[in-house]
């Protein structure tokens, strides 16, 4: 079985982390859509990280949530990245030539420097 815990980043933190892991594919994507959702209205503007270093498999049922979700954070100003720094979701990417259409990063540090603004980070 899968588990995707819910956004589980504190208050007024910098972004919303929405952790996964083992696959996602059709059976796991309502508790996926639920988690994003939430993270996505917990602040405005939204900005989601979507920790995937974790997950062994995922299907293109998943991508599709990924872009939608993706889509709503920038339609209110925000963002939404993924963490993933082994195979199967890089590569999933590729195929799909999506690897532009979600942004990933190999670790959270990467994120604080490449998107958090400054004023943000004190």
């Amino acid at each position: 079985m899968v588990a995707v815990p819910r956004s589980d980043t504190p208050g007024h933190a910098r972004f919303r982390t929405v952790r996964a892991r083992g696959e996602l594919d059709i059976a796991t994507l309502p508790e996926l859509e639920t988690d994003l959702v939430r993270a996505l209205s917990d602040a405005e503007p939204p900005r989601v990280v979507v920790d995937m270093r974790e997950v062994t498999f995922l299907d293109c049922s998943v991508v599709r949530v990924l872009l939608r979700a993706r889509s709503t954070a920038l339609s209110r100003a925000g963002w939404l990245v993924l963490v993933c720094a082994h195979v199967p979701v890089g590569r999933l990417l590729r195929r799909l030539g999506l690897e532009h259409h979600l942004p990933h990063y190999p670790a959270p540090d990467a994120i604080d420097t490449a998107l958090v603004p400054a004023e943000d980070a004190n």
